[in-house]
């Protein structure tokens, strides 16, 4: 059998794992260490004597694989994205995007939900975490949105559809753990995502609006500002 064959089978049989209500982390875990015992047997054409040879090296490989990636020196930019976050936050820097935002595109149908995307947008490009930047303007962005007669279910998926932007937008930590995983340079995937990024947001805000324009009580415009 073909090693792409048995990665096939390891991740769907992950995948079953993961509907069956185990933990993603387990689930990962498991089939991956039953991808390498299942590698090392059909590398000596499943000879049951050998079996344990196979078994053995699967456990080495699992012990220093894990090991040797999370002592990358590059995961140390992690800690840093979300400390520049963190002082963002701090500085009332996400409050100032969401309101500049809000002045420019309310106006718009569903234009506080578009002020919002382009707000998490603008957060992404300083905090790097998705979960991060929508937990923060879950705390802005929705009273906001509701106070006004914004759909709930419409608000709350604006801010964790806008939270997904994070996860493109360079400095992306999800980005930077995925280079040390498929051993790709990190610069030029960070580099890369920037593009998907903005581009995800404007599609974003083209579709709330056409929502919006369709369903006139999900997203009213804001007036009055200057």
């Amino acid at each position: 059998m073909e090693p792409i064959e048995i990665g096939l089978w390891t991740t769907g049989g992950m995948l079953v794992m993961v509907l069956l209500g185990m933990r993603v982390a387990f689930a990962a875990g498991l089939a991956g260490f039953v991808g390498l015992i299942w590698l090392r047997w059909n590398g000596f054409d499943y000879d049951p004597d050998r079996f344990w040879k196979a078994l053995q090296i699967s456990m080495k490989v699992a012990g220093q694989v894990p090991h040797s990636k999370v002592s990358e020196q590059v995961l140390s930019l992690i800690p840093v994205f979300i400390l520049i976050g963190y002082l963002a936050y701090y500085a009332n820097l996400t409050t100032a995007l969401f309101e500049a935002a809000k002045r420019w595109i309310a106006w718009v149908p569903g234009g506080l939900a578009v002020s919002t995307v382009f707000a998490t947008a603008g957060f992404a490009a300083v905090s790097g975490a998705s979960v991060a930047t929508a937990a923060v303007f879950a705390r802005i962005a929705i009273p906001e949105m509701l106070k006004i007669g914004y759909n709930k279910q419409f608000a709350a998926g604006v801010v964790a559809a806008g939270g997904t932007l994070a996860s493109l937008i360079p400095p992306s930590a999800i980005l930077v753990i995925y280079a040390i995983i498929v051993e790709q340079d990190v610069g030029s995937l960070l580099l890369a995502g920037f593009i998907p990024g903005v581009f995800s947001a404007f599609i974003y805000a083209f579709l709330i609006i056409g929502i919006a324009l369709i369903f006139k009580n999900v997203g009213p415009p804001v007036g009055g500002f200057t």
